[in-house]
């Protein structure tokens, strides 16, 4: 699990099955992008389940960065986790991060990269990552 931005990090589904990395972390949120239901423990879990690839609609991934943006902007810290920590994660992460940094999304995927080397997100999800950054702005 690494902390791609203040208080926003990115992982796998044994970390966010990991109280004790959990709390260590001072996590508050999961928000778990897979079809399983791991078990947080203690912290709370909102479940935006997600498929790695194209196979998802836009509302879906805007719903996981928007689960991200509100639980930050409430000053909670936040796991955004997947199956491998590689795709979705980072992208919702990186598009989290256009609404409460002042970067944009190049900038942002730079970041999670430059603090989690393990990422490699799919062209249809940095797609969807692009469309929020640039739309659904409330």
């Amino acid at each position: 699990m690494d902390e791609v931005a203040d208080g926003m990090f990115v992982g796998t589904q044994s970390h966010a099955e990991s109280g004790s990395l959990l709390r260590d972390r001072g996590v508050d949120v999961v928000v778990s992008l897979t079809h399983d239901d791991p078990n947080t423990g203690a912290v709370d879990r909102v479940d935006v389940p997600m498929l790695d690839g194209p196979r998802n609609a836009y509302s879906a991934f805007a719903d996981a960065a928007k689960a991200v943006v509100e639980r930050r902007e409430a000053g909670q810290r936040v796991l955004v986790h997947c199956s491998a920590g590689s795709s979705r994660s980072p992208a919702v992460a990186a598009a989290a991060m256009t609404r409460l940094t002042d970067r944009d999304l190049d900038g942002a995927f730079e970041q999670v990269s430059a603090r989690r080397s393990e990422i490699d997100p799919h062209d249809a999800l940095i797609r969807r990552a692009a469309t929020f950054a640039t739309q659904d702005r409330e």
